[in-house]
């Protein structure tokens, strides 16, 4: 008869380490110091016990220049079996969100990186932020990968009870096959915040009688150090030595293996085919599905679209070190954390976009350089740049690079500042979220939570007054936006009630391209809207002609609008052009407002107010070595305000600035059939000096 199976879990215990392109040099030290090596330095006290490591590909470079005794340490880790190292996609993008091809080359990056630095080959891929489709199993599987992990939660939503994800699985598409362990949820919640005890009274629980069980733990190595209060609790409080001692003292039962090793000494439970998911919490925050941010975010949109863009751009390129170098920047511009918002500051936080701006810019201008090596070049696009059914116009020229949209009001929704590799556009929105709503309790003192928490249950606020930055934009924030008020609007008017001071209907209406065309160096757009605008009652007609002018190699813009009456009635409105500028930070000293005609009260770019009329002024980026300096053929009233956004991130909710709203105005008063012009011209300059 045959011998009973012995008893017997084994846990899998697997971390994945990253932080964000472009992410402070500040929080790489502070996290290594809090989280990666005290981790590893107390794993090297138990040398029985075995772990799996994922470091993102941003990070591995940080350690391999920073921390290279670090690197030595990882290294006889591997050597010895007691770690595994789990490969990736190289910048940590989401994966379903790129091209094929940037998967497999990401991909392979990274198994390059960790053959050469590691001498193994990494069978295993950790998804950013665990994000599943079908398709994913082929490119993988192309690139040498055998095995991936998803949540439980993707297996329970199609009808596999607890116990059934105590093993894995297998999938494949168009016969590439792909292995899929499940993580326990559980013990993600469990790690490190329940006591180490508990922690082995669950697992002991799961134990079946002459059955192999497997049980994974496969979460953020931050958790152990990095999140509020995981430091305490974790190291000095010991509550991980605790733990893996307990782990080491129930070896009789309780097992610890590598990924690698459970392949190769089990087979999987059986057949499995998972449809689109993520983790409980990123559904969520997603709506179900993550290419949801997409729709909630346009400015999320926005960036996709702009490396899908870029990556076409490639395309033209031939095979070399031209396309290398570009394509190098390309995939630093795919990392994932500035495309999406959840319990982080993602997309909220303006220097993880701008980073991503500043690499698809690079590689843009890269492949820009290799297609037109003489510097007078200019030319125009048409093409549905965001896929929405509606065609966007793109100039391009050795410096500069702007995108407008005669669907969306004519807007410019983008100006890429390439000496600096600087998109001067890029700001958010401010729109309602669904923490939004306990910002009131909040701030009187309410819901505090008590001890220490995963960051998925925190709540906190981290500064007073949030409640009153809670005012919410009726259109998207973007640049060349045009207003009609009511004769008298202030400016305090506008930033509490925007919406309701808008008389026009100019904004997010459509315009018609009359023009657009790139000759002998100069790129020209004419657009035009035959509108309308509310008069203390009536209703007056208005034709608006605006003409944006681009020549190469300078760095300046002309805006010309023509406004005429087409009615019968005497029009009387305030007319402002908008911009909106983010040079990152509000209150810095080195960023601020100036004009050689009036003194600003309160320079800083996070200031409010109202100066003229003026016929200049600019705004400083001395960190950037950048000014964007206007000026007008007609003085004009000046009206200026942050944009301040309230998010929540790891450590509770805060403000963000998200650059500043500046609008030019001028009174008027037309008779029927009469005309009035004005002339904007915006210069981008370069300041002396080596950017910070």
């Amino acid at each position: 008869m045959e011998q009973e199976k012995k008893a017997e879990l084994t846990l899998i215990l697997a971390l994945h380490n990253h932080q964000p392109e472009g992410n402070l040099p500040e929080v790489f030290t502070r996290t290594f110091e809090a989280a990666y090596e005290p981790f590893i330095s107390e794993l090297e006290n138990f040398p029985g016990l075995k772990v799996v490591q994922h470091y993102s590909g941003i990070l591995l470079n940080w350690l391999r220049h920073h921390r290279p005794q670090f690197m030595e340490r990882l290294r006889r880790l591997v050597s010895t079996g007691q770690a595994e190292m789990m490969g990736g996609a190289f910048y940590e993008p989401i994966l379903v969100m790129v091209p094929d091809d940037d998967k497999t080359g990401q991909l392979e990056k990274q198994q390059r990186f960790i053959r050469e630095h590691f001498g193994i080959e990494a069978e295993g891929a950790w998804l950013a932020e665990r994000v599943w489709e079908p398709h994913l199993a082929k490119p993988l599987a192309q690139a040498g990968i055998r095995y991936t992990v998803l949540d439980d939660a993707h297996f329970h939503n199609i009808g596999f009870s607890a116990e059934d994800t105590l093993h894995y699985f297998v999938t494949e598409e168009g016969g590439h096959k792909l292995f899929i362990f499940p993580i326990s949820e559980k013990m993600r919640y469990l790690v490190p915040f329940a006591e180490p005890g508990e922690v082995i009274t669950y697992l002991r629980s799961l134990v079946k009688p002459g059955e192999k069980r497997l049980v994974v733990l496969a979460d953020d190595g931050e958790k152990f150090g990095s999140w509020p209060g995981t430091a305490e609790r974790v190291y000095r409080d010991k509550w991980l030595h605790t733990f893996l001692n307990l782990v080491m003292e129930n070896s009789g039962w309780l097992k610890t293996a590598t990924f690698r090793e459970y392949l190769q000494s089990t087979p999987p439970k059986g057949v499995v085919y998972l449809p689109a998911g993520s983790y409980r919490e990123m559904l969520q925050w997603s709506g179900g599905f993550w290419r949801n941010f997409f729709v909630r975010y346009p400015e999320s949109n926005h960036l996709h679209k702009k490396m899908l863009h870029v990556h076409e751009r490639l395309s033209r390129l031939p095979e070399g070190a031209d396309k290398s170098k570009a394509r190098e920047y390309l995939w630093a511009g795919q990392c994932n954390c500035a495309y999406w918002h959840g319990v982080f500051g993602g997309l909220y936080l303006n220097f993880l976009r701008s980073a991503l701006y500043s690499r698809l810019i690079a590689a843009e201008q890269a492949a820009d350089r290799a297609l037109y090596p003489d510097g007078g070049w200019m030319e125009i696009e048409q093409k549905d740049f965001d896929y929405d059914g509606n065609e966007e116009l793109i100039i391009n020229g050795p410096d500069l690079w702007l995108l407008l949209s005669p669907s969306g009001g004519g807007a410019m929704l983008e100006l890429d500042f390439k000496p600096r590799h600087f998109n001067l556009l890029d700001v958010l929105t401010r729109r309602p979220e669904p923490y939004h709503c306990n910002i009131y309790e909040l701030t009187e003192g309410h819901c505090r939570a008590e001890g220490v928490q995963t960051i998925h249950h925190l709540v906190r606020v981290k500064e007073p007054g949030l409640q009153e930055l809670l005012v919410y934009d009726s259109y998207r924030r973007a640049s060349l936006l045009d207003h009609f008020f009511q004769p008298g609007t202030l400016l305090d008017n506008f930033i509490r009630e925007p919406a309701s001071v808008e008389a026009g209907d100019f904004i997010g209406r459509e315009y018609r391209v009359i023009e657009a065309k790139a000759a002998e160096g100069t790129a020209l757009v004419v657009l035009n809207r035959e509108g309308t605008v509310r008069d203390n009652g009536r209703t007056a007609s208005v034709s608006l002609t605006k003409t944006v002018k681009c020549t190469a190699p300078g760095r300046e813009l002309s805006y010309t609008y023509l406004l005429g009456n087409t009615g019968e009635e005497v029009l009387r409105s305030d007319f402002g052009v908008e911009f909106n500028i983010n040079f990152l930070a509000g209150n810095a000293p080195d960023r601020y407002y100036y004009s050689p005609e009036q003194e600003f009260t309160g320079r800083c770019l996070s200031s409010s107010g109202e100066i003229g009329p003026v016929s200049r002024f600019g705004m400083a980026d001395e960190w950037q070595k950048i000014r964007s300096e206007f000026s007008f053929d007609r003085p004009a009233m000046l009206w200026r305000m942050p944009l301040l956004t309230v998010s929540q991130s790891e450590e509770g909710l805060e403000s963000a600035y998200q650059g500043s709203t500046v609008i030019a105005c001028w009174p008027l008063c037309l008779a029927p059939g009469e005309k009035w012009t004005v002339t904007i011209s915006q210069q981008l300059l370069e300041l002396p000096g080596d950017v910070n």
